[in-house]
Formats: C-alpha cells, structure tokens, sequence
C-alpha cells in the first residue's frame, strides 16, 4: 500500500526492503529504508512500520514550513498567485497583440505571433507557480 507513496514534490520515495543479513542474524524479516534522494542516514533494521517511519522522520528533516507571511492564511496567498499568474499571461497576450498592430502584421505572422504570445504567457505563468510554491503552501507531508 505505502510502496512509493509522495511527499512535497517527489523527491523523497521510500524504498522499503528486507535486510538480509538482520533478518538472518535475528531470525525472522527486518525491514530497511532507502530514500530516493540518496540522502536517508542509516537506521537499525527493524519492522516495516519502523523502516516506514524512520523515512517519514527524514522527509521531515528535510522539508520545512512555508516560508510565507504567517499572517497571510494559504486560501488568501493562492488566491494572489493565481492572480498573479492571470496579470503575467494578460500581460503577454496583449504584448503580442501590440507586436501584431506595431509591425503590422498580417496572416499566418500574425497568428503566430498570437499563439506564441499565449504560449509564452501561460509558460511564464506556471513558471511563477512554480517558482513560488515554496512560499505558497507548506512542504510537509
């Protein structure tokens, strides 16, 4: 069930197996586990709810709260983001429209340029999405 389940953005998926030599050693199956990004310190092999635990307490180490403003609830920063996402598409549609009326520009240049300004607009957008998710929403699992 818990194989590879996702916490934050997919950097830290935990790979849960059976320790052969403790579970030769102890007599019955010890669990470890490994961390995607290669960075889990070694943990005493142990049952697979404490091997799934221990990568839980490492994604936590790694992962911290939001680092926006503490006043400002998440409804209200998601809201300003996407408004900010629809100003910088806005913004680059109608750069394109003012590139198409300032060059005069007719026919397939100037639904091209159209089309590459929506596509630029919406690329810069959810490039801003991504840019601030950290400040956005908390990375705890």
């Amino acid at each position: 069930m818990l194989e590879r389940f996702k916490i934050d953005d997919g950097r830290h998926f935990p790979a849960v197996r059976i320790d052969e030599d403790a579970s030769t050693a102890a007599g019955a199956a010890r669990w470890r586990a490994a961390c995607s990004c290669g960075r889990m310190p070694a943990h005493p092999a142990g049952t697979r709810a404490q091997a799934l635990a221990a990568h839980v307490d490492h994604a936590r180490t790694r992962l911290g709260p939001t680092r926006g403003p503490a006043w400002l609830p998440v409804g209200v920063r998601i809201v300003v983001l996407l408004l900010l996402m629809l100003a910088v598409a806005l913004a680059c549609y109608f750069g394109g429209l003012a590139l198409v009326e300032g060059y005069d520009l007719t026919g397939a240049r100037a639904a091209s340029v159209r089309a590459g300004s929506v596509l630029g607009g919406f690329a810069s957008a959810f490039g801003l999405m991504v840019a601030a998710r950290h400040f956005i929403a908390p990375t705890q699992a």
